[in-house]
């Protein structure tokens, strides 16, 4: 079934240069876009945003860690350019496929954000999922490669939504010190 998928899915690349185009971008690109509108709730300065976002953060690195560490040298997974014949828009090295860690960072941070928020964060999930779709259609991931990243997302990304509060300790430091140390930098020619 996650090979029928996946052909399914692939099937439809090479045919129109601007739906591939477009699905190029979505597949590499939309995870700045997503780190683009964190970094946006960061600079708002709010106390709340900048906590949501260190344990998005936190989220994302403890999933990738697992995902990149654990899970997949456990699964060796080959991608599907490695045993099949394919229609790859993107490079990729032929390292193993499971969890996708575009989906994987991508799923983590969307998740944070919607335990939090849930209108932002289900414009994030949207963006997570185009990501997750775009991967196997430019062949360089299978549906079951996007389906673990969303597992291991949510799993991961809820853990840490259960223990906010009880590590305040640590986004607050980090908050302080940002606060400390652009609070020294002058803008825009004020003294």
């Amino acid at each position: 079934m996650n090979e029928n998928l996946f052909h399914f899915f692939n099937q439809f690349a090479s045919k129109f240069d601007t739906i591939d185009d477009m699905f190029e971008f979505f597949a590499q690109d939309i995870v700045w876009v997503i780190l683009i509108m964190m970094a946006a709730l960061w600079l708002t300065g709010k106390t709340n945003n900048q906590k949501l976002v260190f344990y998005a953060g936190l989220s994302a690195a403890a999933a990738l860690l697992i995902g990149s560490l654990i899970i997949s040298p456990a699964v060796n997974h080959p991608r599907p350019f490695v045993v099949h014949p394919v229609h790859q828009l993107i490079p990729h090295a032929p390292d193993a496929s499971f969890p996708s860690d575009h989906a994987t960072l991508a799923f983590s941070l969307a998740f944070s954000v919607w335990f939090a928020r849930k209108k932002l964060g289900t414009v994030l999930l949207g963006l997570a999922l185009l990501t997750g779709i775009a991967r196997v259609y430019v062949g360089v991931h299978y549906p079951g490669d996007i389906l673990g990243a969303i597992a291991l997302s949510f799993v991961i990304s809820y853990a840490v939504h259960l223990s906010n509060g009880k590590w305040d300790v640590l986004p607050n430091s980090c908050i302080q010190l940002y606060r400390t140390l652009t609070g020294k930098l002058k803008f825009g020619g004020r003294t």
